[in-house]
């Protein structure tokens, strides 16, 4: 590490430049990563959540009489594979089609279906129960929710894997830039350092000089970037709390999900000290 931390000397070797490049691509790479990440962990959370919550819970629809609603009912309740039924009043579903109807909903004479709740027992069959009820009520459907949340967690799903791609590119486009940045640095100090090269200093002297720079300018630049995805993420989240169910109580971001964004900044930061150090020695090598 004493090439980070050089004497006084040394660092005033290299005239202070106010405008490098390397802060703000740093800074612009870490913000964006950080706003993806934290998305992408935000929608990985909630189809963990959803699904968690889907898993043994059924739907009991019946479209039949009120004495086969009753007797699809009585069924489940006596089942030993069922932990508890719950019925969906009649003035829910009206509410519900208040949403989309308006109120004529209250007016049209229309045929509801009976619907309830079914929590199945851990390791219950639920398919077998299904088939058994609608043997023995024929206008009843018992169907889980996960197969109807299916197309959704499938979306949600492939919106977390394009986080991740993203995440992929985002590094690859960071390592060029940082490349270019290097490369400019040393191109921006070759005067000072063929003069320190003539006398005597080595390839790895200045290699350290201006790795310290470009190092010191990445941290920099990851620090002010994430600061302002916080931010922006804080914004995000917080409005967003309660649109999916058991978010009320939960925090969007697990506690695993606020480690890996915290080391995000820092691991872009030590990617681009390795490659902007891989790009100079490349660069130091190419000099006669």
């Amino acid at each position: 590490m004493a090439w980070l931390l050089p004497p006084p000397a040394m660092r005033r070797l290299l005239p202070d430049q106010r405008r490098r490049p390397a802060p703000w691509i740093v800074g612009l790479m870490t913000f964006v990563s950080l706003v993806v990440g934290a998305a992408g962990a935000s929608v990985l959370g909630a189809v963990v959540e959803l699904r968690d919550e889907a898993a043994g819970r059924w739907s009991l629809q019946v479209t039949g009489t009120s004495a086969e609603a009753a007797r699809a009912e009585q069924l489940l309740r006596a089942a030993s594979q069922v932990s508890a039924v719950e019925r969906v009043p009649d003035k829910e579903l009206r509410q519900t089609l208040r949403q989309w109807l308006g109120p004529a909903a209250d007016t049209l004479d229309l045929p509801l279906p009976a619907l309830a709740d079914v929590t199945l027992r851990p390791g219950a069959d639920g398919a077998a129960l299904a088939a058994r009820l609608e043997r023995q009520v024929a206008s009843a459907r018992l169907t889980p929710y996960a197969a109807e949340l299916k197309p959704l967690l499938a979306t949600l799903g492939s919106l977390a894997i394009l986080a991740i791609g993203l995440l992929v590119v985002l590094a690859i486009a960071l390592a060029a830039a940082v490349t270019l940045a290097a490369r400019a640095t040393l191109d921006a100090n070759r005067a000072t350092l063929d003069v320190l090269h003539g006398i005597g200093a080595t390839d790895r002297q200045l290699l350290g000089l201006v790795q310290r720079r470009i190092a010191l300018d990445a941290l920099m630049g990851s620090v002010a970037g994430a600061l302002a995805a916080v931010v922006v993420v804080a914004l995000a989240l917080l409005p967003a709390r309660g649109l999916l169910p058991g978010w009320q109580a939960s925090a969007p971001l697990g506690l695993g999900e606020l480690v890996l964004l915290v080391l995000l900044p820092l691991a872009q930061a030590l990617l681009a000290t390795l490659v902007a150090r891989r790009a100079l020695q490349h660069a130091l090598a190419e000099v006669p």
